[in-house]
């Protein structure tokens, strides 16, 4: 097994995350959105390293979200193998060297993994109707995770692939 720039600094960011959702999330906690640094970085990392977007990552991530959180075990890591295959697909697919696609496709990507999650977790006997469970918890974490996606970009571009932040079309001089 090669270890590449990306697959060890895709380890560490997970290890980071899930430092920072022990840690700091429970101490960001508004009403009863409590962001999710694990969502946010499995997603980021799709759409930065697509072609080195594995399965493995998301699934041992989701896995420790699950049994961390209290969910029911196997949702998130479920939701987020989904996810980021598809996000990683998207990606390749859109790509335009544009900063929109690779936005766009984060923030739709955590909206459609809050939402596949409050439904797994309502489906599993959560006791809250469907409508609280997305208006109240989804909704809110949606906007919390997707500022901190936004915030992670630029840090995981320069980090995990090492190409300079740039505008699009013009010609990186080395």
């Amino acid at each position: 097994m090669i270890l590449s720039r990306e697959t060890v600094a895709g380890i560490i960011g997970g290890l980071i995350a899930v430092l920072l959702q022990i840690i700091v999330a429970p101490a960001l906690t508004l009403f009863a959105a409590i962001p999710n640094f694990i969502v946010a970085f499995c997603v980021v990392r799709a759409v930065v390293c697509p072609h080195q977007a594995g399965a493995v990552l998301p699934f041992v991530l989701g896995l420790l979200f699950d049994l961390i959180g209290g969910g029911p075990v196997g949702g998130m890591a479920l939701v987020l193998v989904l996810v980021t295959f598809a996000a990683s697909r998207a990606f390749m697919a859109l790509n335009n060297d544009t900063l929109f696609m690779p936005v766009a496709i984060m923030l739709l990507s955590i909206v459609v993994v809050e939402l596949l999650y409050g439904i797994i977790v309502v489906a599993c006997g959560a006791g809250v109707p469907l409508g609280e469970a997305l208006l109240y918890r989804a909704l809110p974490c949606m906007l919390y995770d997707g500022i901190i996606a936004l915030l992670l970009y630029p840090i995981a571009i320069r980090v995990m692939v090492g190409k300079p932040l740039g505008q699009p079309g013009t010609p990186i001089l080395r």
